[in-house]
């Protein structure tokens, strides 16, 4: 039942003739392939199967980075999370130079993160520093968004330990969750 359903919701919207922005979205219509408009609030006409109308909300966004463990100048590791803060200011640009915005964001933090701290010893290394310098690349280029901030969540220098396990554990004879 489910797929009449959706099937009925793609026949609808593939004949719908208009699109409505809300006030904290941004779109734009491109016909055949080759002009592109700018959409702000409001309704707007579209001319089904030649127009292409795409949507974002212009709110503030905050992507959550995964935890990042990066070894300073000197040998020390720092384990560290951060986050992003953004908007969209111009949905126009940010179509035409990212594909997958958060994906490319995360990616520019990270190694970004990654650059700063490799560079530097850890006794010159402070969140403050790094927040700063991760803001610095994030606005090197315009990709049509604006940010917000860049923040730290979580920071530590630390001793890591990696245990390595793997198939020759259990060759050798040594088996996890045993009872003898």
């Amino acid at each position: 039942m489910n797929q009449v359903q959706q099937f009925i919701e793609y026949i609808f919207n593939a004949f719908k003739i208009w699109v409505i922005i809300q006030p904290w979205e941004q779109g734009i219509r491109v016909r055949n392939g080759k002009t592109i408009k700018r959409l702000h609030q409001g309704i707007y006409f579209k001319v089904p199967y030649f127009d292409s109308v795409y949507v974002q909300e212009v709110r503030l966004r905050v992507k959550d980075m995964p935890i990042q463990t990066v070894s300073s100048k000197d040998g020390k590791t720092i384990t560290l999370n951060s986050a992003i803060g953004y908007s969209i200011t111009n949905i126009e640009t940010l179509y035409q130079t990212l594909y997958m915005p958060e994906v490319t964001l995360q990616n520019i933090a990270m190694s970004a993160n990654a650059e700063i701290i490799s560079n530097t010893n850890a006794a010159e290394i402070t969140p403050e520093k790094i927040e700063r310098e991760v803001l610095k690349k994030l606005n090197a280029d315009d990709y049509g968004i604006t940010f917000k901030y860049f923040k730290i969540t979580n920071y530590a220098i630390v001793r890591t330990f990696r245990l390595i396990q793997d198939q020759s554990w259990i060759d050798e004879g040594f088996k996890l969750n045993e009872k003898k």
